[in-house]
């Protein structure tokens, strides 16, 4: 699979909720890879390197991941190539690029994407407000808006708690 396909099965496994490994890492990551921001994998790597001393629940979860991607890379690498292999990855681009094709897309792609699209409505309806007022200021990307809500759970309005967590 190419760079740009693993950028956009990781995006589209964002996208869609479906992967939540930094719920049961969350732990072996502050313990294991303090300071380590975000993105390009580097939290990834980093548990990898130490990964004797990752916990059963993350590397349980983290065999979920690969398996998800690899369903997802599956589903899309292809239509990924064909599509946008000129598109930078990042920001969700690859994900707008496959979404603006989708007509043409693989049916099991399209249904990725379709899933995602939906996961992201769903989280706007229940989140939308609550990102406006908690988390003014934050750059989307890399997780941060996630992260912010994270971090603001007990202000957070009952919908979006449920899909924060």
């Amino acid at each position: 699979m190419t760079t740009i396909a693993r950028w956009a099965v990781a995006a589209l496994l964002l996208a869609a909720g479906g992967v939540r490994a930094e719920d049961a890492c969350r732990a072996d990551v502050d313990r294991l890879c303090p300071g380590i921001p975000p993105g390009g994998g580097r939290i990834a790597a980093c548990l990898k390197a130490n990964q004797a001393q990752v916990s059963p629940a993350c590397k349980a979860e983290l065999v979920t991941v690969a398996r998800k991607v690899k369903e997802v890379g599956a589903a899309c690498a292809d239509d990924v190539q064909s599509y946008c292999s000129d598109v930078a990855p990042g920001q969700g681009a690859v994900v707008r690029c496959l979404a603006a094709n989708k007509a043409t897309l693989a049916p099991q792609c399209r249904d990725v994407i379709q899933g995602a699209q939906e996961k992201v409505a769903e989280f706007r309806k229940a989140c939308g407000k609550d990102v406006k007022k908690l988390c003014k200021g934050i750059a989307p990307g890399q997780g941060r808006i996630l992260a912010c809500l994270q971090s603001r759970q007990a202000d957070l309005s009952p919908e979006c708690q449920a899909l924060a967590r």
